[in-house]
């Protein structure tokens, strides 16, 4: 069932009038309504239980926006950078907050945004759309009221088809099958198109610099970060873990790493694994095991549950539950793992390297696919640049002026 969540004077979509002409990047007013979304987010305590929507205040906080400003700036210096008009955004349902950020990059450089929310009853969704309308329905921002619109629905074509027959850009997150079912609704010849589909990411831990850790708990806060927050599901999430180094170091490490984690995890609180989850992963780890002769260990936490595999290919062929299964494996050295990289990997969140050797690493390797390396603790940190594209330019036309 359709429901119209902002603007909140109107109750279908024959009503719409989304105004198509572009504000200058980043004006004042589109500053301060980012902020003070922000501040109103801060400010509630019924936030404090989301760490995810907590880490986007920080994120549309004036002082960061500045610094997305002055990076957008100097990104323009050579051409002169307009929005594209209307970007229609079909935001995923597996991760809650991923078309806030995708919204106000484009809002930022002076688009107009439909935005297609999952009908599905969603707590999270529900209190964030209520901060937000808070500071969308303030006088000051009357004239934004016609430069957004909110629409929870399902899988009705017929709306979709509607909406992008209005988009210069849209902007398709989600699964493969989604992501190909929605490329067959045309959009206008002038639009273009960004997609984001399934990816892969993992993890990986130079085991000499693991064992000689003096601060596991830190270690362990942004490995859960980065491994449980939205049930593994994201696209940047880790899913495996591999392990780099000599394989005595790698053993030891093994042992203690999982272990700990066990120990921390019984230290949070967190939602229980739901029957359909413990059952996606049963039938994950016996075909696994089945298929590949794969041996499972089980530790003492209903989170943990860790496939070491003898292969990198048989974690991408598939299909991952989430509820803290992992797929374990060790190499002697990076380059081992290139060799199974493809367009499907997204995220390395690692640990115990160097820029500088990653950067080697990459450049010796040559690999097929990743987008980005960063540190464990930031795998799902939201940056302008995502699956290899700068969406502030993604969002713009770039007029080139000779």
């Amino acid at each position: 069932m359709m429901k119209i969540v902002a603007p909140n004077n109107i109750t279908n979509l024959d009503q719409l009038d989304i105004e198509q002409n572009v504000y200058e990047p980043f004006a004042s007013l589109s500053i301060e309504f980012i902020d003070d979304v922000s501040k109103n987010i801060l400010k509630d305590n019924a936030f404090k239980e989301f760490p995810e929507l907590l880490a986007l205040a920080f994120w549309m906080r004036k002082a960061h926006i500045m610094k997305l400003k002055n990076y957008f700036l100097e990104k323009s210096q050579d051409e002169f950078l307009l929005g594209k008009g209307i970007v229609f955004h079909l935001a995923p349902s597996n991760v809650d907050t991923i078309f806030v950020y995708s919204w106000f990059i484009s809002l930022l450089v002076g688009n107009s945004n439909i935005i297609r929310i999952s009908d599905k009853e969603n707590h999270q969704i529900d209190i964030l759309l209520n901060s937000i309308l808070m500071v969308l329905n303030l006088k000051k921002y009357k004239k934004f009221q016609k430069r957004v619109a909110i629409i929870k629905y399902g899988h009705e074509d017929k709306i979709t088809e509607l909406l992008s027959s209005l988009c210069d850009c849209r902007v398709i997150w989600g699964g493969d099958t989604t992501v190909q079912h929605i490329r067959s609704i045309p959009i206008k010849p002038t639009s273009t198109e960004l997609i984001f589909p399934d990816k892969f990411s993992f993890s990986i831990i130079k085991a000499s610099e693991f064992i000689g850790l003096s601060n596991f708990d830190k270690f362990y806060e942004n490995f859960y970060k980065d491994a449980y927050s939205f049930n593994q599901m994201a696209c940047s999430s880790i899913k495996l873990v591999v392990w780099v180094g000599e394989e005595n170091i790698i053993d030891k490490s093994k042992i203690l790493f999982w272990n700990n984690l066990s120990i921390y995890l019984n230290k949070r609180t967190h939602e229980d694994i739901q029957g359909a989850e413990i059952m996606n992963k049963l039938v994950a780890e016996a075909s696994l095991a089945i298929t590949n002769n794969t041996p499972i260990k089980k530790y003492k936490n209903p989170l943990i549950n860790v496939v070491e595999l003898d292969s990198l290919k048989f974690a991408d062929e598939f299909y991952h539950p989430g509820a803290g299964l992992f797929y374990e494996i060790k190499v002697s050295d990076l380059s081992e793992i290139y060799k199974f990289i493809t367009r499907k990997h997204q995220t390395i969140a690692q640990f115990g390297y160097s820029k500088d050797e990653l950067k080697n690493s990459i450049k010796s390797n040559m690999p097929n696919g990743i987008d980005r390396i960063v540190p464990i603790g930031q795998a799902l940190d939201f940056s302008n640049i995502w699956d290899g594209n700068d969406l502030f330019l993604s969002f713009c036309r770039q007029i080139d002026i000779q």
